[in-house]
């Protein structure tokens, strides 16, 4: 696949209580079936894990108690994935260099953004993830110790795949004057995935998976995803 400049995308922002986050449809749709199919066709020593969730690209949430291995993975497996995704790759980190004015740069020791691939076997309403903050970037030495040198965070999540019921995310504004590190307990909603459209989010927010409804058998969701710090006057995009 390769990218093609489809130039500046309008931003729509969601309002909840005090809390922002936006979406940008930085995908047509023949696109978006063009990245699920790819998704498919990934070969299978860059997936990780089994069941009902695969990743493709080991992602740091699930490996904060092993880091050598995380890095070990990043730079073994992030020029496939570039080239295996370059589309995906390339529009979103576009679309940041000209929402930001800035670069736009991966890290070879941190993994590039990756996929969620969820399996729905049978029709029904599937649960989502637990709630959290992301603040990936307190997570890793890399980040950590330029901690004081990280001006702004961003993330994002793009699916390309959705279950023919729908699915999305849930965010929770959090309770103004709450202590800190008491997250989240204000105004929640729900957005909508829609297939090529972007949501993200410029702050750390109290936010989970939301659920996912399949009314016939044999659905996926498959959504990309990542993380990005402003340091030294560029983005770095992980995951």
């Amino acid at each position: 696949m390769t990218a093609v400049d489809i130039g500046v995308r309008p931003v729509e922002e969601i309002r909840f209580g005090g809390a922002r986050a936006f979406s940008a449809e930085l995908f047509s749709p023949a696109e978006a079936a063009a990245i699920g199919t790819a998704a498919k066709e990934v070969p299978a020593r860059l997936c990780h894990g089994a069941g009902g969730l695969v990743t493709i690209g080991e992602a740091l949430y699930r490996n904060r108690d092993r880091l050598d291995y995380y890095t070990a993975c990043a730079r073994a497996e992030n020029r496939l994935l570039y080239r295996h995704f370059r589309l995906a790759h390339d529009r979103v980190a576009t679309f940041f260099e000209r929402r930001y004015a800035l670069p736009v740069v991966f890290a070879e020791e941190l993994a590039v953004p990756g996929f969620h691939v969820f399996g729905f076997e049978a029709p029904g309403e599937y649960g989502g993830g637990g709630w959290h903050v992301d603040a990936l970037e307190t997570q890793l030495p890399y980040l950590m110790a330029r901690k004081a040198d990280v001006t702004a965070v961003v993330n994002f999540t793009v699916p390309f795949e959705l279950p023919d019921g729908g699915s999305g995310m849930d965010l929770e504004s959090d309770v103004p004057g709450a202590p800190p590190g008491c997250r989240g307990g204000g105004q929640a909603i729900t957005v909508p995935y829609r297939t090529g459209t972007m949501l993200f989010t410029e702050s750390e927010l109290w936010h989970r998976i939301g659920a996912s409804r399949c009314l016939s058998p044999g659905q996926r969701r498959v959504t990309y995803q990542g993380h990005g710090v402003r340091l030294d006057d560029r983005w770095i995009l992980f995951w």
